[in-house]
């Protein structure tokens, strides 16, 4: 509220100076006295306070830095390693070659397993190699006796 617009309503000079006395009144009435003054200096002690954390967070972000690597890189490489035992630990499970354990996809470790057991179908399943060689013994005397003395280290 002013006087102007006071004054192009047709009011008298004598009752604006009487309405606005009592706007002022009732303006100051809800204003807050001394708790005003007291709420503005916690107000800059906290937003000091806040720079000072947000500052000392910086500094020790910089100082456990490795190398130039940030803290969010390192949680994302954490991650990764973990994602990457997790497709490791599923591929041994479901009998997949450990090398192929990368060709996995998924987001969790149902999509994973799920995947897993995809390709495990696709993976032809080997026989087992003999333990003994297969083949026949050599007709040398001397390669008989070389064989002998290495079976006999066993």
């Amino acid at each position: 509220m002013d006087r102007k617009f006071l004054e192009e309503l047709g009011l008298e000079k004598e009752t604006i100076d009487k309405v606005m006395a009592a706007h002022g009144k009732a303006i100051q009435s809800v204003k807050p006295a001394d708790d005003y003054e007291e709420l503005k200096k916690t107000k800059a002690a906290l937003e000091k306070q806040v720079t000072d954390l947000q500052n000392d967070l910086a500094t020790k972000e910089s100082e456990y830095s490795i190398v130039g690597t940030t803290l969010e890189e390192l949680k994302n490489e954490v991650e990764t390693y973990k994602v990457k035992d997790l497709k490791t630990s599923i591929a041994i499970q479901a009998g997949i070659p450990v090398d192929l354990a990368g060709r996995l996809t998924g987001e969790t470790e149902e999509e994973l397993k799920a995947d897993a057991e995809k390709l495990s179908g696709f993976i032809s399943k080997k026989n087992p190699l003999p333990l003994k060689p297969t083949e026949p013994e050599a007709t040398d005397k001397t390669e008989q006796a070389y064989a002998k003395m290495l079976d006999d280290l066993d």
